[in-house]
């Protein structure tokens, strides 16, 4: 009988809506990942080798019923330097396919702060940076993250997998959440936890920066710390293709 029950159960929750029934949503529904601010830690509107271009495209979805306003702020190594606002209807999916030429009329590379203002006004956010050639679209995806995500002191972030060898390279980036100075340093590990170095830099308020991570290594681990709050990431590059394998840093 039990089972019966379960299956019958099953077969109601799979069941199609009737003719004239509508789906009706709540005016802020719970969906995993909405947030009403988030940290994209890199992005990108810039000139690359071989006649190159690179944007990033964007897509914002509002999973509320509610109209509201978006703040995007952009932030390279000397901090925020650009603030642009869009609007969201109820429901709405926006996309940008130069969303650094399109929305903060600017060119370069940095990190953008999205943030609506208000925790009841959810959106999620999705990003890839790619560039157009004579073979077709590459794209990297770039994954953002909100307070939940960002390394702290105490707290350290890992990418796994890195490579600094003949075939790849490893950027390491970190976007700062604080409005204080602070220091992100690096350690290298082998995949047998051997300490191979370590690199570090300094990040101003609000800033943004991108190095490479010049310890050789195969498929090691990084271990992120920083003084502040920040998002860090790790982007694996072809030395090859320039295929790069975008990972973000997983807090502790």
């Amino acid at each position: 009988m039990k089972k019966l029950l379960t299956l019958a159960s099953a077969l109601i929750l799979a069941a199609p809506l009737l003719a004239g029934e509508v789906h009706v949503r709540s005016p802020a529904p719970l969906v995993v990942g909405a947030v009403s601010h988030v940290l994209l830690p890199t992005s990108a509107s810039l000139n690359g080798q071989f006649g190159s271009v690179y944007k990033t495209r964007i897509s914002v979805a509002n999973v509320t019923g509610y109209a509201y306003n978006i703040r995007a702020g952009f932030s390279t190594a000397a901090g925020e330097v650009a603030v642009a606002s869009f609007g969201m209807q109820p429901y709405e999916t926006r996309t940008w396919d130069n969303f650094l030429g399109d929305v903060l009329h600017l060119s370069g590379a940095g990190a953008i702060d999205f943030d609506s203002g208000d925790t009841a006004d959810r959106f999620i956010v999705s990003a890839q940076v790619y560039v157009d050639g004579p073979n077709g679209r590459f794209s990297t995806a770039v994954q953002s993250a909100d307070e939940a995500g960002t390394i702290i002191s105490g707290r350290p972030g890992y990418v796994i997998g890195i490579s600094a060898n003949a075939f790849d390279r490893t950027n390491l980036g970190c976007a700062s959440d604080s409005a204080s100075f602070q220091r992100i340093t690096a350690e290298v590990y082998s995949p047998s936890n051997i300490f191979l170095g370590s690199l570090a830099f300094d990040l101003n308020p609000w800033g943004w920066t991108q190095v490479g991570v010049n310890i050789p290594v195969t498929d090691g681990i990084l271990v992120i710390t920083s003084t502040q709050r920040a998002v860090c990431y790790g982007v694996v590059v072809d030395n090859v293709s320039n295929d790069g394998t975008f990972q973000l840093a997983v807090p502790d």
